[in-house]
């Protein structure tokens, strides 16, 4: 068997009704499938590969930030067990070690400060 498809084997495993309201979770659809078609990271005629590019972009901040710490995490642990190949594999530590360090920030003072002007 191949690689798992992202959006139809990983994410929609983990992201569901029970664990989004329904606003958030079609935003979530929304955006996976504008990035899906613009990084061509699909099983089903692109490069499972091209996730790399993907856990590197603003468009992935961009529903880090709709999902939450928590479940983004959760999100990338299914894609670093998933996925055998070591490329997807750093990438998605890469992005769960940024989200721990933004996690860590949100602790800090300074984003307290930042957050109350």
């Amino acid at each position: 068997m191949g690689d798992p498809d992202f959006l139809r084997n990983i994410a929609s495993r983990i992201l569901t009704p029970t664990t989004l309201d329904l606003k958030r979770l079609d935003d979530v659809r929304r955006l996976l499938a504008a990035a899906e078609s613009k990084y061509k990271f699909s099983s089903y005629g692109g490069d499972p590969k091209r996730l790399v590019d993907y856990f590197q972009s603003p468009d992935f901040t961009e529903l880090v930030l709709i999902l939450g710490v928590e479940l983004s995490k959760k999100l990338l642990q299914e894609v670093i067990s998933s996925y055998s190949d070591k490329d997807i594999q750093g990438a998605a530590k890469k992005a769960l070690d940024e989200i721990d360090g933004y996690k860590d920030l949100e602790d800090t003072d300074t984003l307290l400060m930042y957050k109350k002007y």
